[in-house]
């Protein structure tokens, strides 16, 4: 992974974006290309698309448990993951939906069964 700055027209400053690495060998349709992951997405955000990586602010937050870069700013809960069929941590990505930290699925609050 390289880490770089660049300047985000959202937020009016620079913010410091992760380019991701691209799969070491050749592989299927589950294998994804180099992403820009951006560190310091959330509450400075101003709209609905990243400007530096092209990407909702959810899908910005999967790339960043995706890629291990969760930052612990980003409050996490356990529930029960349908995809994986165990209960798993889930990180808030926005007010209404939470990522899987082990499949990378995005799911509605409304739609897990949060463990205690």
């Amino acid at each position: 992974m390289i880490a770089q700055t660049a300047y985000c027209s959202a937020c009016d400053k620079d913010v410091r974006i992760v380019v991701t690495d691209e799969p070491s060998h050749d592989g299927q349709a589950n294998l994804h290309d180099s992403e820009i992951v951006c560190l310091e997405i959330g509450d400075g955000c101003t709209g609905s698309l990243c400007p530096i990586g092209a990407a909702p602010p959810t899908v910005m937050a999967a790339r960043l448990v995706r890629n291990g870069l969760q930052t612990v700013v980003q409050p996490v809960l356990q529930a029960s993951c349908a995809e994986c069929g165990r209960t798993t941590t889930h990180v808030i990505v926005e007010r209404s939906h939470a990522i899987c930290e082990d499949c990378g699925t995005a799911k509605a609050r409304s739609e897990l069964t949060v463990r205690e």
